[in-house]
C-alpha cells in the first residue's frame, strides 16, 4: 500500500509542472506586431489558435497563430486581389500552398520561408504550364515547360531560363534534344527539322556553331564547320547523287581551296569564291585530259594550258568559258598552230608547223573558215 501511495506521489509531481504551464486559450482582440488588428483566439496577450487579422492596408490574414506568429494553416488575402491559401511557419509562406497573382497566374506547391521553392507547378494565364522544380521563386532544377499552342520544353532550367540539358518540341515537327544556355541552344544537341533535315553538332546562341554534321532530307550531307549558323572553315559535303567537295567554305558556300569529285570521275582541285571555281585551278577528266589556268564563276576565264590524253597539248587564252585571244596547239603528233581564236573559233592570222618546226602553211581563219 506504502509502494502505490508512492507512485501516485511520483505521478503528481511530474506532470504538475506541465498543467501548471499549459496556456490559458482566451477569445479577444489585439494589435498585431505589424500593425494589424487581430480576432480570435489568444494565449498570454498574443494571437494564438484561430484568428483573423486586417491590416491597415487592407491586406487580411485568417487562419492559425503561435505566439503571435502566423503558423499552420492560413489564407492571407493582399489588398490587390492577390491570395496565398496554404501553410504558415513564423509569419512566413512555409510549406505546401497555393498563390493567386493579379495576373491571373496560379502557383500549387512548396514554399520555403515567402520564396516558391520545392517542387511546384505554375498555370500562366495565357494556358502555358510548368511543373517542375522552384528556387526561390524562379525555376530551377528539373521541369517541363508546356506552351498553350502544343510545344513544351522538358529538362533543366536556371533562373527561369532554359540552361542545361533538355528536349524542346516546337509541334510542328521540328525538336531539339541536347544543351542550353540563358534559354538559347548552345553545346552539343541534336536538332530535327519539320522538313526532315537533321543537325547534330555544336551550337552557340541558338544557332550553330563549331563542328557538326547536317543530314539533308534530300539525301545530301555535310560534316565539318560551322560559325554563326553557316558553313565556314573546312567541311566535306557529299551530294546524294555522289558528288563529293572537300575543302573550305565562308558563309554557307564553296570558299578558298577546294576539291570537287564528281560521280563520273572528273576533279578539280583549286580555289572558290560564291560557290564557284574561282582563281587558279586544275580540272582533270576522267579520260586523262587535264585543264590547268584561271577560273572565273566556275568556267576557264584567262590563260588555260590543256594537256590531252593522247598527248596533245593547248595554250590559250579564255573568256567566259570560250577561247579567245591567242592560242597554240599541239596535236599528238608534233604538228603546232599559232593563231588566236573568238568564241571558240580559229579567227584571224595562222601558222602551221611540223614536228620539226618548219612552216607549212599560213594564212588567215574567219570564225573558222579559214579563208587562204
Amino acid at each position: 500500500m506504502t509502494e502505490v501511495k508512492t507512485n501516485i506521489l511520483l505521478f503528481i509531481i511530474c506532470f504538475m509542472p506541465l498543467v501548471c504551464s499549459a496556456q490559458k486559450i482566451t477569445l479577444g482582440s489585439c494589435e498585431t506586431r505589424d500593425g494589424g488588428m487581430y480576432q480570435g483566439e489568444m494565449a498570454s496577450g498574443k494571437p494564438h489558435g484561430k484568428g483573423k487579422t486586417v491590416f491597415k492596408n487592407g491586406d487580411t490574414y485568417e487562419g492559425s497563430y503561435v505566439k503571435g506568429k502566423r503558423q499552420g494553416y492560413g489564407v492571407y488575402t493582399f489588398s490587390d486581389g492577390e491570395k496565398y491559401d496554404g501553410e504558415w511557419f513564423q509569419d512566413q509562406q512555409h510549406g505546401r500552398g497555393t498563390y493567386y497573382f493579379i495576373n491571373n497566374n496560379k502557383y500549387v506547391g512548396l514554399w520555403f520561408r515567402d520564396y516558391q521553392q520545392g517542387h511546384g507547378v505554375m498555370y500562366y494565364y495565357n494556358g502555358d504550364k510548368y511543373d517542375g522544380e522552384w528556387y526561390q521563386d524562379k525555376r530551377n532544377g528539373k521541369g517541363k515547360y508546356t506552351y498553350s499552342g502544343g510545344a513544351y520544353y522538358e529538362g533543366e532550367w536556371k533562373d527561369n531560363q532554359k540552361s542545361g540539358k533538355g528536349f524542346f518540341d516546337w509541334a510542328d515537327g521540328t525538336t531539339y534534344d541536347g544543351m542550353w544556355l540563358n534559354n538559347l541552344r548552345s553545346g552539343k544537341g541534336t536538332n530535327h527539322y519539320a522538313d526532315g533535315d537533321v543537325y547534330t553538332g555544336e551550337w552557340l546562341d541558338d544557332v550553330q556553331n563549331g563542328k557538326g554534321i547536317y543530314k539533308f532530307q534530300n539525301g545530301d550531307v555535310y560534316e565539318g564547320d560551322y560559325l554563326r549558323g553557316k558553313r565556314t572553315g573546312e567541311g566535306i559535303f557529299t551530294f546524294a547523287n555522289g558528288d563529293r567537295y572537300t575543302g573550305h567554305f565562308t558563309g554557307g558556300d564553296k570558299d578558298g581551296y577546294g576539291v570537287l569529285q564528281w560521280k563520273n570521275g572528273d576533279v578539280y582541285s583549286g580555289y572558290w569564291k560564291n560557290d564557284r571555281q574561282n582563281g587558279h585551278g586544275k580540272l582533270t577528266k576522267k579520260n586523262g585530259d587535264v585543264y590547268e589556268g584561271k577560273f572565273k564563276d566556275g568556267v576557264f576565264d584567262g590563260e588555260i594550258i590543256i594537256h590531252y590524253a593522247d598527248g596533245a597539248k593547248f595554250k590559250g587564252i579564255y573568256r567566259n568559258g570560250k577561247r579567245n585571244g591567242a592560242a597554240i596547239e599541239v596535236d599528238k603528233d608534233g604538228r603546232r598552230f599559232e593563231g588566236t581564236y573568238k568564241d571558240d573559233l580559229r579567227d584571224g592570222k595562222y601558222i602551221e608547223k611540223d614536228r620539226n618546226g618548219s612552216i607549212v602553211a599560213q594564212g588567215m581563219y574567219i570564225l573558222g573558215n579559214r579563208v587562204q
